[in-house]
């Protein structure tokens, strides 16, 4: 007997790797043209804080407190916004219209 350890035996896989067919890989069917994208979403304001677009409801009473839907901050009453000019301490900035 010589110096040297014991071989280990020879692992095999329990799950052998699939064989490719001669006839090469198969066509996959195409698949359909994705449907056009919606078009953005149109604002009216954006919130000064953190810049989230959102729209004044026609329908809402002039004392209710407008609050941004992303960071909720309190950004001034329906009143304020209907303001022309909007006064200066609405945290509010219209928006730029192409």
């Amino acid at each position: 007997m010589s110096d040297e350890p014991k071989r280990r035996p020879i692992l095999s896989l329990k799950n052998p790797p699939k064989v490719v067919l001669p006839e090469g890989p198969k066509k996959k069917p195409a698949r359909p043209p994705a449907p056009p994208a919606p078009p953005p979403v149109q604002h009216d304001w954006k919130c000064k804080p953190c810049g989230a677009g959102f729209s004044i409801e026609a329908s809402l009473a002039d004392d209710v407190v407008i609050r941004c839907p992303s960071c909720n901050a309190k950004l001034g009453t329906v009143a304020d916004f209907r303001a022309d000019p909007p006064p200066t301490k609405l945290r509010a900035r219209p928006t730029k219209r192409a």
